[in-house]
Protein backbone atom coordinates (compact mmCIF):
# COMPACT_ATOMS: atom_id res chain seq x y z
CA UNK A 1 0.00 0.00 0.00
CA UNK A 2 1.38 3.52 -1.13
CA UNK A 3 1.46 5.97 1.32
CA UNK A 4 -1.12 8.81 0.89
CA UNK A 5 0.58 12.59 0.24
CA UNK A 6 0.49 14.92 3.32
CA UNK A 7 0.51 17.81 0.65
CA UNK A 8 -2.87 18.83 -0.90
CA UNK A 9 -3.18 19.09 -4.59
CA UNK A 10 -3.21 22.94 -4.85
CA UNK A 11 -5.41 22.58 -7.99
CA UNK A 12 -5.95 24.51 -11.23
CA UNK A 13 -4.82 27.82 -11.24
CA UNK A 14 -8.15 30.48 -11.41
CA UNK A 15 -6.29 32.65 -13.26
CA UNK A 16 -5.93 35.38 -10.19
CA UNK A 17 -2.24 36.84 -10.73
CA UNK A 18 -2.16 38.19 -7.07
CA UNK A 19 -1.92 34.58 -6.23
CA UNK A 20 0.27 33.04 -8.72
CA UNK A 21 3.38 32.44 -6.78
CA UNK A 22 1.30 30.66 -3.53
CA UNK A 23 -0.23 28.25 -5.99
CA UNK A 24 3.31 28.46 -8.16
CA UNK A 25 4.56 26.81 -4.41
CA UNK A 26 1.91 24.60 -3.97
CA UNK A 27 2.31 23.02 -7.44
CA UNK A 28 6.31 22.43 -6.66
CA UNK A 29 5.94 21.36 -3.45
CA UNK A 30 2.97 18.41 -4.51
CA UNK A 31 5.39 17.16 -6.97
CA UNK A 32 8.45 17.02 -5.44
CA UNK A 33 5.89 15.56 -2.14
CA UNK A 34 5.25 12.84 -4.57
CA UNK A 35 7.96 12.07 -6.15
CA UNK A 36 6.96 13.46 -9.56
CA UNK A 37 10.22 13.60 -11.35
CA UNK A 38 9.61 12.57 -14.58
CA UNK A 39 8.65 15.59 -15.88
CA UNK A 40 11.45 16.71 -18.43
CA UNK A 41 9.87 17.37 -21.11
CA UNK A 42 6.10 18.26 -21.75
CA UNK A 43 4.93 16.98 -24.89
CA UNK A 44 1.68 18.06 -27.11
CA UNK A 45 1.58 16.03 -30.43
CA UNK A 46 4.80 17.33 -32.68
CA UNK A 47 5.85 20.21 -30.06
CA UNK A 48 7.94 19.29 -26.94
CA UNK A 49 9.21 21.35 -24.28
CA UNK A 50 11.76 21.20 -21.52
CA UNK A 51 10.80 21.72 -17.86
CA UNK A 52 13.48 24.77 -17.53
CA UNK A 53 11.76 26.89 -20.67
CA UNK A 54 7.86 25.13 -19.25
CA UNK A 55 8.54 27.25 -15.72
CA UNK A 56 9.91 30.68 -17.49
CA UNK A 57 6.65 30.86 -19.94
CA UNK A 58 4.41 30.06 -16.77
CA UNK A 59 6.26 32.75 -14.72
CA UNK A 60 6.35 35.18 -17.10
CA UNK A 61 2.63 34.46 -18.01
CA UNK A 62 1.11 34.56 -14.91
CA UNK A 63 3.12 36.73 -11.90
CA UNK A 64 2.03 39.38 -10.52
CA UNK A 65 2.47 42.85 -13.10
CA UNK A 66 1.95 44.84 -10.45
CA UNK A 67 4.48 43.24 -8.07
CA UNK A 68 6.85 43.30 -10.81
CA UNK A 69 6.51 47.38 -11.53
CA UNK A 70 6.75 48.14 -7.55
CA UNK A 71 10.22 46.70 -8.01
CA UNK A 72 11.45 48.80 -10.82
Amino acid sequence: MTPKSMVLDPGWFNRDRTKFEDWWRGIRLFLKSNKVVAIDELKDEEDTQDWEEFVKEIKTAFSNKSKVADTE
